[in-house]
């Protein structure tokens, strides 16, 4: 035992060795270490990525005039939501419906970020969404997902 704890020692000082040569003669780039980061800190989103089913702007154009609502259905793992994105001035209004109705958090995330709770039916209201990108993370008991970005 003793001959394989002195081993061990030796193995970490050389390791320890290779390391800092390694760093002297070819350090990581820091956009490598940007990217590494990033996903580290990835690792713990306890959401999964909802898939977008449905989206009205995939379709033909609507037939009447003026500004159409943008309607969405994501389906995650035991649940989906639906997305009413009216534009309004320098923003909008996202309507939805989590399905099979339930009381849910919804958090709008963007520029300016937005936490809701779902009423009984699982409706839910969030007015004055800035323009530009959102997602939204919706979770009810142990079941959470997250919609990719979409734009008001």
């Amino acid at each position: 035992m003793n001959e394989d704890a002195e081993l061990e020692g030796r193995l970490r000082e050389l390791e320890g060795r290779l390391r800092r040569a390694a760093e002297l003669i070819d350090p990581v780039p820091e956009s490598l270490l940007r990217v590494a980061r990033g996903a580290y800190a990835f690792r713990a989103v306890d959401a999964e990525l909802a898939d977008l089913t449905f989206d009205s702007l995939a379709g033909p154009a609507p037939v009447r005039g003026g500004a159409q609502p943008r309607l969405l259905t994501f389906d995650g793992p035991g649940m989906s939501i639906d997305l009413e994105i009216t534009p309004s001035g320098a923003g909008g209004r996202v309507v939805g419906q989590v399905m099979p109705a339930r009381q849910a958090t919804v958090e709008v995330r963007g520029a300016s970020p937005r936490t809701v709770t779902t009423d009984g039916l699982g409706r839910f209201t969030i007015g004055d969404v800035p323009s530009g990108p959102f997602s939204v993370r919706c979770r009810a008991g142990d079941t959470a997902f997250t919609t990719e970005w979409v734009t008001v």
